[in-house]
């Protein structure tokens, strides 16, 4: 045995040491890891059976909740169709006199809305004659390479007359 000692080279006092180095890590481990690490595991399990204690209670106080629901729901149900019909035989009253209101307000619209539109077409021609006036002078004064104060008012005159006929 002495020889198979020595050809694996193994020293018993290095041995020795290595199993007390051993020993002392395997007991630190045992006192600052494994027993937190239980005792964390403990209280999570702990409260994850607590949770699904409070799961099967939220359960089944839903179960009535929803029962109840369906109670109300009926009961709501029942009284909708009560004043739904009500209501439809006051809504055939109301249609006939809101239809002639809304014909009368229709109309006064419509006029309005005429009006509105005349006037906003007035507007726009005269703004549009109004920016021709600018180019046509500024075109002329082009053509004939003048300043465009001194282009005569009764060519633009003539040049718009021409220009609202074709428009």
């Amino acid at each position: 045995m002495e020889a198979f000692i020595k050809q694996f080279g193994i020293d018993w006092r290095l041995l020795a040491s290595q199993v007390v180095n051993f020993l002392l890590v395997l007991v630190v481990l045992r006192v600052f890891v494994y027993k937190p690490i239980s005792v964390l595991l403990r209280e999570r399990k702990e409260r994850v059976e607590q949770g699904i204690a409070k799961a099967k209670e939220a359960d089944l106080r839903l179960q009535n909740v929803k029962e109840m629901v369906r109670d109300r729901l009926r009961e709501a149900e029942a009284e909708a169709m009560s004043l739904l019909g009500d209501a439809e035989v006051k809504a055939k009253e109301r249609e006939g006199v809101l239809l002639e209101s809304s014909r009368r307000k229709g109309e006064v619209l419509m006029q309005e809305a005429r009006r509105t539109i005349d006037t906003e077409q007035e507007k726009l021609r005269a703004e549009f004659e109004r920016e021709a006036r600018t180019l046509v002078r500024t075109a002329v004064a082009r053509v004939v390479e003048m300043d465009p104060e001194r282009v005569d008012d009764s060519l633009i005159e003539k040049a718009l007359t021409g220009v609202m006929k074709h428009a």
